[in-house]
């Protein structure tokens, strides 16, 4: 936690304390008050004393609530869930930004701490661990920064918690981001050399194929063929993009991008189909050759026989295939320059579709689906 939102706190809890010490003097103080008066005039002390009571018992009302009033400000103002429960076991408190990250309503304060946490084991477990640093864990499909912070015995039990999955996913999509840009250069200079060297050894095939050594020639063409569509996608990799945007409806780019795999073989034995609709500034010819990508690597991961759906909405295309899922990592990997998941593969499909919606505004996560099988989502 920063060092400022753990003074709030520890400020909140001390005007609460102070609130309480100040209720004891004032009663001390009136006892004192009533003893020396005593022998004076009892019926007299005892009137001035009620009302003199009463009138204190208001200031001290009115205080307390503008303590309260001040301590709830605090909390809530904080940008992470806070969450307290008292040594009864009852959930105390839980601030604004706790029920909205949990999904509650305030009326769930005073309850049952372990009624109300059972949907969120990551928090009960939190409240069983001793004070100390920061920890990550993940829960209800999200990554949590949790903290249990150290508080007195009578207070109760302090968590800290936020939700980061965003965070730590922007994270990793800026280092793919600083990635990409440092090999593009290196890429660049090797594809160059390569596509002059095979441009020679194209020319030799063609002359042997001149001379009747057609079986040789073929062979040696046919290589040349796929290096040279190697060294495209390097080029396309290293060339720097110009995206021109403009207003476009996702389901005929879709539609576009679903008739040119229909003509490749990969396409072949699969059912693809395509729902929804919506808009997005996109580039047209980027976004077709990201779309022909991620339909070209789901059609290779759904087995014969298997569906590949494609559905749109406003600002979002999602890809879903019925292959065996990605894992965390796994899509982390696949999504870095030359880590291929197929022994075939040159490692370029899903980096160079990722850097072609990044440069229109948009972006690519990968994620496996509970039925099986992994979604590809585009959001602008």
């Amino acid at each position: 936690m920063h060092p400022s939102l753990y003074t709030l706190v520890r400020l909140a809890l001390a005007l609460s304390l102070a609130a309480m010490a100040l209720g004891l003097a004032m009663a001390a103080v009136r006892w004192f008050r009533l003893r020396r008066r005593v022998l004076q005039d009892p019926g007299a002390v005892l009137l001035g004393a009620v009302s003199s009571s009463l009138r204190e018992r208001g200031e001290l009302a009115a205080s307390l609530g503008e303590l309260r009033t001040v301590q709830e400000r605090l909390v809530d103002a904080l940008p992470f869930g806070l969450l307290w429960v008292d040594q009864r076991q009852r959930l105390a408190a839980l601030n604004r930004r706790g029920q909205e990250l949990l999904g509650v309503r305030p009326g769930v304060v005073g309850l049952e701490a372990a009624f109300v946490l059972e949907p969120y084991p990551w928090l009960l477990e939190a409240l069983g661990r001793e004070p100390g640093p920061p920890w990550r864990c993940e829960g209800g499909g999200r990554r949590w920064r949790m903290r249990r912070i150290e508080a007195p015995d009578r207070i109760g039990a302090l968590v800290q918690f936020e939700d980061v999955t965003e965070a730590e996913a922007e994270a990793r999509r800026q280092q793919l981001r600083e990635r990409f840009a440092e090999l593009g250069e290196m890429t660049a200079g090797v594809a160059h050399q390569l596509k002059n060297g095979l441009a020679v050894l194209k020319g030799h095939g063609q002359l042997l194929k001149r001379n009747g050594h057609h079986e040789t020639a073929d062979d040696l063409l046919a290589e040349t063929e796929d290096l040279e569509q190697l060294v495209q996608r390097f080029l396309q990799w290293a060339r720097p993009l110009e995206p021109a945007l403009q207003p476009l409806r996702l389901e005929e780019a879709a539609a576009q991008a679903l008739m040119e795999l229909k003509r490749r073989p990969v396409s072949q034995g699969r059912q693809i189909s395509l729902e929804g609709k919506g808009g997005a500034e996109a580039d047209p010819q980027l976004l077709h050759q990201a779309l022909v990508n991620l339909l070209e690597n789901a059609c290779q991961a759904t087995p014969t026989g298997g569906r590949v759906l494609v559905q749109i909405a406003e600002g979002r295309i999602e890809i879903l295939d019925e292959g065996p899922g990605l894992g965390e990592e796994t899509a982390i990997r696949m999504l870095r320059p030359f880590e291929s998941g197929r022994p075939e593969g040159t490692g370029l499909g899903l980096p160079l579709a990722l850097k072609w919606l990044n440069a229109q505004g948009a972006d690519l996560r990968l994620e496996a689906r509970r039925e099986g099988g992994t979604r590809a989502e585009i959001r602008w």
